[in-house]
Order: structure tokens, then C-alpha cells, then sequence
């Protein structure tokens, strides 16, 4: 049996904008003898609705549509757990991505591209693709997590490029949530393409080209991705809260055991070690993955002997001397970085 575990958490954005994250951290169980505990991270909207955007400026707070959906969900999960004895994580998550879905049909009166009335030349291409709906709706990704100290186990559920980290005291850590990082990789390779025209433009203004815009844009058609006939393709997408019943099919879910663990963690990718060019432009999958293993292995250490705040120092400082984005090639210089740290010893 575990002792019961100290807590540290951190949720910080940049000091110019709205920190999109959210987070979670409560007693459940008939006597609170298990932690359910989550990381939410709010995706960034490709294009908002009018209906939406004129709720979001009459809300007392300022928000944008990505901390809408990060907070919506976030309350969703407080209020099941409040009720007692909640359900299984699954059934957790899907009903937070019920709720938000049932807030912007509120809104809008249906989750369709008709009705969220874009303007006709803010969509990619003319062709009314009833797919394209995924680049206006809210969306937030999340790791939901219970552990049982008693029984010495963890269980999640994870949709998005949100992270899981568990760590042993002999050394040994394991992520077993699937970042799903395809996509992020070839935006920063396109990036990198366009940089043969101009091989003295840093990585970081390169990034700013339209090319590379309408690709991510784009991108957001992989939420909850289904193909022409409306098929789920869970190989495809990746599983975001938009409201979309589809997240049912990209839902991951499993169970770790705490045996000797040392800390557990969920996190949001913004508190991710960033990978390096070494890593994201890897020709060789099996080299790319050491790395990768390297990385998270890195992460596990500084964490342990740092706690959450001295580990975001070091990320804070690593991504401020690297303002090009060169060592570590990525879009943004600093993302919101929340965690929830759960330390057994």
C-alpha cells in the first residue's frame, strides 16, 4: 500500500495572454480514499463562430474559445465527481464532452458547419464539407487520472497531446498515453521545407508563412477525424472535447501500477521537455524514439529532484534561450504548462 500522496500543482501562461489550461484535483470514493485528477488543455480555435464570439465578450471574464472549452469541461468533471461516486473515467470524460456539446448546441442550435454560419471566406475551400464544422467548434484535450493508493494502481483515460508520467524510485518511468504527435511533426518538417528558399530565415519566422497557417488550420479537421462517408478513423484523428460524438472511437484508456512509483503526473504538452531538431527531424523512427525516450527519461529526473516549479524554471529558461526556434524547433516560443504532480515519497 502507497502512502497517501503530497500534491503540487502549477498552471502558468505567458504574461501576455490567457492561460488556456485547466486543471483538476479532488478526493472521490465513498470516504475520499482515491485522487481523481486531470490536465486539460484548451486547442486553439482555428475560426470562431459570430455566436460564439459574441458570448464569449459578453462573459464577465474575457475568454477565448479555448479556455471556454478547457473551463466547460473542467467544471463538468468537478460537478459528476461532486455528486459521488462517480462513474468510470471513460464514461467521465465522455460525459464532459457531452456537456460541451450541449452548451454550444445552446449556442449555435446544432453541431453543423450550416449552423455555425462562417463566413463563406474564412473556410479553406468552397466545397461545404459538412467535415469542415471541426475547425469552428471549442475544443480542449485532457489525461484524467484516478489513483488508489490502497490498491497501488492508476487507471486514465486520455484524449489529445496531453501527457501521463509516471515515475519509480529505481529509476525506471513509464508514458503510456499516446501523445498522437504525427501532426505536430509534419507542420514543423513543412517549416522546414520552406526554409530551403531562405536558409538564413530563423526557424521561428519561417513558421509564419501561409503555407504553414493553412496546414494548420487544416489540421483541426483530424479532431475526432471521420472520412467522406462519416466513418470514425481513429488511426487518422486524434480525440479532442469538441462536443462531437465521434471522441467515443479515440478514447484511450488502461491501467499502471504504483509499485515503487515515486511520483505520477498529468500534464499539458506545454510543460513537455520541447523535443530538439535532432528529434523532430530524425530520418531513422527507432533513433527519433530513443530520443524521444531520452527526453522523457530527462523529464522524470528534473521533476523528482525539482519538484513542478524548479522543473518549469529550466523549461522557461531552455525556451528563452532559444527565441528562434532553432535547438527546438516549434511554433510558439512558450505555451501554457499545467501539471498535476502527485509525490509518494
Amino acid at each position: 500500500m502507497l502512502s497517501y500522496p503530497t500534491l503540487e500543482v502549477i498552471s502558468h501562461a505567458p504574461a501576455d495572454r490567457l492561460n488556456e489550461d485547466a486543471w483538476l484535483a479532488l478526493g472521490a470514493g465513498p470516504l475520499g480514499e482515491t485522487i481523481i485528477a486531470a490536465a486539460i488543455d484548451g486547442a486553439t480555435t482555428r475560426l470562431t463562430p459570430p455566436a460564439l464570439q459574441d458570448y464569449l465578450e459578453q462573459q464577465p471574464q474575457p475568454l477565448t474559445p479555448a479556455a471556454f472549452a478547457a473551463r466547460l469541461v473542467r467544471d463538468s468533471l468537478a460537478r459528476q465527481v461532486g455528486a459521488g461516486c462517480p462513474p468510470d473515467l471513460r464514461t467521465l470524460l465522455l460525459e464532459a464532452n457531452d456537456d460541451l456539446g450541449r452548451a454550444l448546441i445552446g449556442l449555435f442550435g446544432a453541431l453543423t458547419l450550416d449552423a455555425l454560419r462562417l463566413p463563406p471566406d474564412a473556410l479553406p475551400w468552397p466545397l461545404q464539407d459538412p467535415r469542415l464544422v471541426r475547425l469552428g467548434l471549442p475544443a480542449a484535450v485532457m489525461t484524467l487520472i484516478e489513483v488508489d493508493p490502497r490498491g497501488g494502481m492508476l487507471r486514465f483515460a486520455h484524449a489529445g497531446d496531453t501527457a501521463l508520467l509516471v515515475a519509480y524510485a529505481d529509476g525506471r518511468f513509464t508514458v503510456p498515453t499516446s501523445q498522437r504527435t504525427a501532426l505536430d511533426g509534419d507542420l514543423l518538417r513543412l517549416v522546414q521545407r520552406l526554409r530551403a528558399d531562405a536558409p538564413d530565415q530563423p526557424f521561428r519566422e519561417a513558421a509564419r508563412h501561409l503555407e504553414v497557417e493553412r496546414k494548420n488550420l487544416l489540421n483541426a479537421l483530424a479532431h475526432n477525424y471521420v472520412d467522406e462517408h462519416g466513418l470514425p478513423q481513429p488511426a487518422r484523428g486524434i480525440g479532442v472535447l469538441d462536443g462531437l460524438p465521434e471522441l467515443r472511437y479515440f478514447v484511450q484508456t488502461g491501467e499502471v501500477s504504483l509499485e515503487g512509483a515515486l511520483f505520477v503526473c498529468v500534464m499539458t504538452d506545454g510543460l513537455l521537455w520541447p523535443a530538439s531538431a535532432a528529434e523532430v527531424f530524425a530520418d531513422n523512427p527507432a533513433h527519433a524514439n530513443e530520443l524521444r525516450r531520452q527526453r522523457f527519461a530527462f523529464m522524470a529526473e528534473q521533476i523528482a529532484r525539482k519538484g513542478l516549479r524548479g522543473y518549469l524554471t529550466a523549461l522557461r529558461a531552455a525556451e528563452a534561450g532559444d527565441p528562434d526556434h532553432e535547438r527546438y524547433p516549434r511554433i510558439k516560443t512558450h505555451d501554457d504548462a499545467t501539471g498535476v504532480l502527485l509525490r509518494f515519497s
